[in-house]
C-alpha cells in the first residue's frame, strides 16, 4: 500500500507583475510617521486598497488521478502595496490530512514552499498600483488525503521593516485514491478423475478499485506459465484456468498471486494472493 511519498513542485514560481498608473514613485506611497506604522501594523492590513483586495489566495486547480505523476495542486496569490509598505513579500505553506478527518499536518518537504517570496522586481510594491501576482503548482499528491494552502503576506518599508502581516488558507483540494485494487476472489481446483494426469484450477480476479488495470497476470506456484488479463474495469471480474498437479489433501492448497511483479500500482497490496480451495472429496 503506497499511503506515503515525497510531494514534489512541478511548475515554476510566477513573481510579480507590475501595473503602473502612470503615478511618479514618490507620489505612490507618502511617508507615515513610527506611531502611525505601529498602529497599523498592530490592526492589519485594511483589505480593501482602492476598492480592490489588498490580498487573495485561492486554490486555482485540484487535479486527481489514478496516477501519482498526474496529481497536482495549484494555489494563486495576489497582494497590492498597502500605506507605509514598499516591499512586498509572501509565503506558502502546504497543509495534508487523511481523507476521513484528523489534523492538519504541514509538509515541510516541498521545494520551493515554506519560504518568503519576493517580486523578482525589487520596485515593485513602492507604486500604489502595483500588483504582485504569484502562482505555485505542487504534484505527486499523496493519496487519500485532502490539502489546502496556507498563504502570509508580508509588507515592508524601505528599511525592510515589517510593516504589516496577515495570512489566509485556500479551500481544498481532496485526493481520494482512485487506483485500481487487484483481489483474487476464488481459487478452486475440479474434482480428480480417474486417468487425468493434471488437475484444471480456475482462478477468479477481480479489480476492486476506481480506475482499469491493464496487463494484470496472476501466477500459479507450479510450472504452468503466467496468465493475463487485458484489462480489467473498476469491480469487473475474469477466471483464469492454469492446469497442474491435484489438491492433495496431505499437504496445503497452492496459493496464487496476481501482479507479482508488482508493476501496478494499486490501492491496496496486501490482498494479492490466495490459498486454493480443494476439491470437497478431499476435504
Amino acid at each position: 500500500m503506497r499511503r506515503a511519498g515525497t510531494i514534489a513542485r512541478v511548475l515554476p514560481v510566477a513573481v510579480g507583475l507590475a501595473l503602473a498608473a502612470g503615478l511618479p514613485a514618490a507620489a505612490a506611497a507618502a511617508p507615515v510617521g513610527t506611531a502611525a506604522k505601529q498602529r497599523f501594523r498592530a490592526a492589519g492590513p485594511p483589505h480593501k486598497v482602492g476598492g480592490k483586495p489588498a490580498y487573495d489566495a485561492r486554490l486555482v486547480t485540484c487535479r486527481r488521478s489514478p496516477l501519482t505523476e498526474n496529481r497536482t495542486a495549484v494555489v494563486g496569490a495576489l497582494m497590492r502595496p498597502i500605506r507605509g509598505g514598499r516591499r512586498l513579500s509572501l509565503r506558502v505553506d502546504l497543509y495534508q490530512r487523511p481523507l476521513g478527518g484528523g489534523r492538519w499536518a504541514l509538509r515541510s518537504d516541498v521545494p520551493g514552499l515554506s519560504t518568503w517570496t519576493s517580486p523578482s522586481d525589487s520596485s515593485i510594491g513602492s507604486r500604489a498600483a502595483d500588483v504582485f501576482r504569484y502562482r505555485q503548482a505542487v504534484g505527486r499528491l499523496v493519496v487519500p488525503f485532502e490539502y489546502r494552502f496556507r498563504v502570509s503576506f508580508r509588507w515592508s518599508d524601505g528599511a525592510g521593516r515589517v510593516v504589516a502581516e496577515r495570512s489566509v488558507h485556500t479551500g481544498r483540494c481532496k485526493e481520494p485514491d482512485l487506483r485500481p485494487d487487484l483481489t483474487l476472489t476464488s481459487a478452486v481446483a475440479d474434482l480428480p478423475r480417474p486417468g487425468d494426469s493434471a488437475t484444471r484450477w480456475i482462478v477468479t480476479v477481480k479489480n476492486a478499485g476506481r480506475a482499469s488495470a491493464s496487463g494484470v497476470q496472476v501466477a500459479a506456484p507450479f510450472s504452468s506459465p503466467l496468465r493475463t488479463v487485458r484489462k480489467l474495469a473498476p469491480q469487473e471480474s475474469a477466471d483464469l484456468v492454469f492446469w497442474g498437479p491435484p489438491c492433495s489433501a496431505e499437504g496445503a492448497p497452492p496459493t496464487f498471486v496476481v501482479d507479482p511483479s508488482n508493476l501496478i500500482d494499486e490501492a491496496r497490496e496486501s490482498n494479492n494472493s490466495l490459498a486454493a480451495t480443494c476439491p470437497a472429496t478431499l476435504d
